[in-house]
This record gives C-alpha cells, sequence and structure tokens, in this order.
C-alpha cells in the first residue's frame, strides 16, 4: 500500500467506495437484526466496479455469518422470482443480482417487467438482495419497472474512482 502526501497509508479505493459499501452492509445488517426485506439497489459506471463492490460487501455480510447467493440475469434466466423461491435457507442470505445487460436483446426486457409484477414477492418473502446495475441499467428501471423502483429501500450510487470527465 502506497503513502499519501502526509505518510499516511493510502487506500486502494476512493472515499464513495467505501461510504456505499458501509451504507449497503448497514441497511443489509438491520435488515437481518430487524428480520425485514431489504430491497437494495447499488449502481456503477462499469462492471469490474461492481464485481470490486460484490467482492467487499461479500466480505462484509460473511463477518456477520450470513451468505450470499449470486443469481446472473440472462435470457435463460429472466425470471429471477422461480430461481430464487428453489433456494433453501432464504433467510440466512443475501442475493446478489446482477447481469441484466445480458437480456436485453432476445428477452425485450422481459427481466425489467417480471421484477415489476412480482415486487410484492420479495417483500412478502423477507428477501435481502443487492442488485447490481450499470448506469445505463439503472436508468432504465423507473420506465420499464417503475413499481419495482418504488419498492426499493434504498440506491447507493458509487462515483467514479477517478476524477470528474
Amino acid at each position: 500500500m502506497s503513502k499519501d502526501l502526509t505518510g499516511n497509508a493510502k487506500s486502494l479505493y476512493s472515499k464513495s467506495f467505501k461510504n456505499g459499501i458501509e451504507n449497503l452492509r448497514d441497511e443489509i445488517q438491520l435488515a437481518f437484526q430487524w428480520n425485514r426485506p431489504s430491497i437494495l439497489f447499488a449502481i456503477h459506471n462499469s462492471i469490474v466496479g461492481q464485481i470490486n463492490s460484490q467482492k467487499a460487501l461479500e466480505q462484509g455480510i460473511l463477518n456477520f455469518n450470513k451468505k450470499v447467493k449470486r443469481i446472473e440475469a440472462d435470457d435463460r434466466s429472466i425470471n429471477l422470482i422461480r430461481t430464487i423461491i428453489k433456494i433453501p435457507d432464504r433467510e440466512n442470505i443475501v442475493f446478489f443480482i446482477s447481469g441484466f445487460e445480458n437480456t436485453n436483446s432476445n428477452s425485450k426486457n422481459d427481466v425489467y417487467k417480471l421484477l415489476n409484477m412480482h415486487r410484492e414477492f420479495f417483500v412478502e418473502n423477507l428477501i435481502r438482495a443487492v442488485f447490481w446495475f450499470t448506469k445505463e441499467e439503472a436508468a432504465k428501471l423507473p420506465h420499464l419497472a417503475p413499481d419495482f423502483w418504488a419498492f426499493r429501500h434504498r440506491a447507493v450510487e458509487f462515483a467514479p474512482t477517478r476524477g470528474s470527465k
């Protein structure tokens, strides 16, 4: 780890990265503590940013003895509800749901429509889920799944790690 001008260790990640991970982790921890659902949106500029954030958040979740289950949306598995319902021990799992960019061409945005139609499933079944979106995917959400957008508990937008363009 390198040092900044004052001699302090420089972090590999930006302040917004750390704040975003802390906000998501705290929301998830409270969801388990209060036995409530949690629908969280994590919005990134890139897939690489998502992967780094997922690794960091997963470590925080594992630290309070819960599990992470990754679900990739694609044209073969657009019905995320059916996938989640088949998983045992859901009450101790945080679902990381991503891959929305893989569903656009053939499915005609069906994954968004299904989330909109079945939004109550997440609340009624106390599901804790982090939906990982790029900015482009997140921009579609209020238009293609407005009710699901309204059901979210929190949206965290991760700023770019470099200065403004």
